[in-house]
């Protein structure tokens, strides 16, 4: 179950993560494909990695989490269907704009097979780009459910937004509503002067016991921040451009590693740094 928010603050974007699932390995990759540099934040799941966030050197963000939907909720997916992780590569190596994505979704609907012990268990994509153009995709019934971004930010925990577009922030229930609503405040109330060290303090008020990874994003500088294992007092920067991570608050030293096979372990990287 994870949080995540698209801010937009004096022209001015700032994205932000926290990943929140059982521990698991987590891999970072960085690489090139035409000329866009490209960032995936991914996890080992059923002895695959799955990417469940991206960024591109355009400043789109894409980023995929659990869902909650109704009891006997049913997507009626059909072969021509488009699995919600297979999202991922065409959005972030095709567009550049949060409108693009339809263009390449045409009459798709995106999907998530169910998993007959969860199934009412779903997931939901946001998608943001530098512009202040950004929404939630959901699952429908043999269509999508589009929520748009609404004032200057927006926000995704676990409860489909698409359930309560005329519905105050604060009237929202369901899985993760607790930490939309804290989100939704903080964020409300620093508006004006939302940076990196707000992003953090966002993901730290919504973080939780399994919270494994909080990750911030700049695409003005095309910078990445990120902690792991709930120890925000660490943070490594990840520079899209110049392809390189390097150990920033925390450490006695701030070394800088090029990531030269495209994609580093979390576990290596953190040892690395013991």
């Amino acid at each position: 179950m994870c949080t995540s928010f698209a801010v937009y603050s004096k022209e001015k974007a700032i994205y932000g993560m926290n990943f929140d699932t059982d521990d698991i390995d987590l891999k970072l990759k960085v690489y090139s494909y035409n000329d866009i540099n490209l960032f995936y934040f991914s996890s080992l799941m059923d002895n695959k990695y799955r990417d469940i966030a991206g960024f591109n050197s355009e400043g789109l963000f894409i980023c995929t989490q659990a869902v909650e939907y109704s009891p006997g909720f049913k997507s009626n997916c059909d072969e021509n269907d488009w699995f919600a992780f297979d999202s991922f590569d065409e959005a972030l190596k095709k567009t550049r704009k949060a409108s693009e994505f339809f263009e390449i979704l045409n009459k798709r609907v995106l999907s998530y097979p169910r998993n007959p012990l969860f199934p009412d268990l779903g997931l939901h994509t946001i998608i943001a780009d530098k512009t202040g153009d950004a929404f939630i995709l959901e699952e429908g019934n043999e269509t999508n459910i589009v929520t748009p971004i609404h004032k200057d930010f927006i926000i995704m925990t676990n409860f489909p937004n698409g359930d309560f577009k005329e519905v105050k922030y604060n009237k929202v229930y369901g899985i993760g509503a607790d930490r939309y609503i804290c989100a939704h405040e903080y964020i409300d109330n620093n508006i004006h002067s939302f940076g990196i060290n707000e992003a953090f303090e966002v993901l730290s008020k919504t973080s939780q016991e399994n919270t494994l990874c909080s990750i911030v994003y700049e695409p003005i500088k095309n910078e990445i921040y990120i902690s792991f294992k709930k120890d925000l007092s660490k943070k490594w920067k990840i520079s899209i451009t110049d392809k390189t991570i390097q150990s920033l608050d925390g450490f006695l030293s701030n070394n800088i590693i090029e990531i030269t096979n495209e994609e580093i372990c979390v576990n290596d990287l953190i040892s690395l740094y013991k």
